[in-house]
């Protein structure tokens, strides 16, 4: 059968996309694969109506329409899903990835079937009973409205062999992608540098239920159906190191990988030297990934430092346990994010990390609190990503924002933004200015004892009474981009960069 697949989400990676469309190929049908993303900072749809003409087409070569979203690509997936019924396309529409995961209903409400969960092999049953002339309705993992209540089918057993699924599609042929007014052919340099800064998957699951993620609630999902056992799996090392060389073997052009999912480090040391090992010899590209607090230890950082790590993210969301413990439902302790910055520190890692801030639930001391954990605990030189809290659905931050009133049905801004930094500086909080000028104190090496004075005189009274004004956030903003510019052009390009390249290479001749 012909299945046309659809990822409405900004960014052309689409992995569990790209999953389903390898699984459905190797089983012998035809894939289309189109991205109908947005290059601006919203939900919206934003598409043209020639573009729109130019989707159906596609559409209408199909027998079935598969459509990835998550919750902020929700909006341009309604207005797909309307334009292919408008045109009297006939083929069933299935909407699958997070959000209809966690938000079955409202998804059933628009497409005609969900897929709930991982889609690989509930995708193709379902396409295969629709060829066989069997009801692809009863397919393990779909969902759909009948007489307004929603259905649910069972779901298929997890796999812990994540080894035996074929590697993400990245075929390009009849691959499309939205241009301005219409779908073009992908070519590589059309990905937004997907294939420059090649983003893989090397685990799947989470053991934790941070309570601003909806991964407890897809943990729960499969827990009920006495699935939980296998929830969190591994790739084997030679399973990923075969993925990339498939990868650079067809785009050459491949600068550096990054490893998307937060719980790599989860392997054992053992395995983490595997990999090192495999990576330092076939590979060696500048590596990415991502941290968890609680997995980072000496020997892992250790081993990892013998290759070239562009980037390690790890997030830390707040500095006060607090928060952490009551608000995030995070385990764990303020000790040991301390420990794993100081353990990237002495490796001289190039390290990323990640706070939340505009909870309505945090209170002002929480926020001091985070601020002095900053002046005792960062070292530089760091990246620093600071994200306003979202309530997503399947959350449990969500629903206690529901149960309160904070928000409505829905968090209309998580529905309809995608979040820059510039963008919410301008709307910043006092505090969280000041938690951004502690970090950027730190960031380039200011004494401790200093920023602690710095954070004094910002929390004064007579201080906070002058400073804490409208004007204040956008006076800061344009500080904060005076500054940066500065930075980079005086200090950073001309001295700091080169030193630390220096190091680097430095670091791994020794290592070596």
């Amino acid at each position: 059968m012909h299945v046309v697949l659809v990822s409405t989400c900004a960014y052309p990676v689409a992995l569990g996309l790209r999953y389903v469309s390898s699984f459905l190929k190797r089983a012998g049908h035809k894939v289309t694969v189109v991205f109908m993303g947005s290059r601006h900072d919203t939900g919206e749809a934003g598409f043209s109506q020639s573009l729109l003409d130019d989707f159906v087409d596609r559409a209408r070569e199909a027998d079935v329409i598969g459509m990835s979203l998550i919750t902020n690509s929700f909006n341009r997936s309604c207005v797909l899903t309307e334009s292919i019924r408008k045109a009297g396309v006939k083929a069933p529409i299935v909407w699958g990835g997070a959000h209809p995961t966690v938000a079955p209903r409202e998804s059933a409400q628009v497409a005609d079937y969900v897929c709930i969960g991982e889609g690989e092999k509930a995708m193709l049953e379902f396409v295969e009973m629709l060829e066989g002339g069997r009801d692809p309705a009863q397919a393990h993992n779909f969902a759909y409205l009948r007489n307004d209540q929603l259905v649910r089918n069972p779901l298929y057993p997890l796999s812990n062999d994540l080894d035996t699924y074929p590697f993400p599609d990245y075929d390009l042929q009849d691959h499309w992608i939205a241009a301005k007014d219409r779908l073009v052919p992908v070519k590589p340099e059309l990905l937004r540098g997907a294939l420059r800064r090649y983003r893989m998957s090397s685990t799947r699951g989470c053991p934790y239920s941070c309570s601003f993620c909806n991964n407890a609630t897809q943990m729960r999902i499969y827990r009920e159906a006495g699935q939980v056992e296998w929830w969190v799996r591994k790739r084997s090392a030679a399973s990923i190191i075969a993925e990339i060389e498939s990868i650079r073997s067809r785009f050459p052009k491949m600068e550096a990988v990054n490893l998307i999912d937060d719980l790599f480090l989860i392997r054992s040391e053992e395995e983490v030297e595997e990999f090192v090992e495999a990576y330092e010899k076939r590979v060696n590209l500048p590596l990415e990934l991502d941290a968890f607090p609680n997995i980072i230890t000496e020997r892992k950082i250790a081993l990892l430092s013998r290759l070239p790590i562009a980037l390690i993210s790890m997030g830390i969301q707040s500095g006060s346990q607090g928060t952490l413990r009551d608000l995030y439902n995070r385990p764990t302790r303020i000790d040991t994010i301390a420990r794993a910055i100081r353990i990237l520190s002495s490796r001289h890692m190039q390290a990323e990390y990640h706070y939340l801030v505009a909870n309505p639930f945090e209170s002002e001391q929480s926020m001091q609190e985070t601020l002095r954990f900053v002046a005792d605990h960062h070292r530089g030189p760091a990246k620093i990503r600071i994200f306003p809290l979202q309530f997503y659905p399947g959350s449990a931050m969500y629903d206690r924002a529901r149960r309160e009133g904070v928000i409505g049905e829905h968090h209309e801004e998580a529905y309809k933004l995608t979040y820059t930094g510039k963008k919410h500086i301008r709307q910043a909080s006092y505090l969280e200015i000041w938690l951004r000028v502690a970090l950027a104190l730190r960031g380039v090496g200011t004494p401790s004892r200093l920023v602690h004075q710095v954070i004094d005189f910002a929390l004064y009274p007579p201080v906070r009474e002058l400073l804490d004004k409208p004007w204040f956030a956008p006076a800061g903003f344009v500080a904060y981009r005076v500054g940066r510019v500065l930075y980079k052009n005086l200090l950073y390009r001309p001295f700091i960069k080169p030193v630390a390249k220096l190091r680097a290479r430095r670091r791994r001749s020794v290592n070596q």
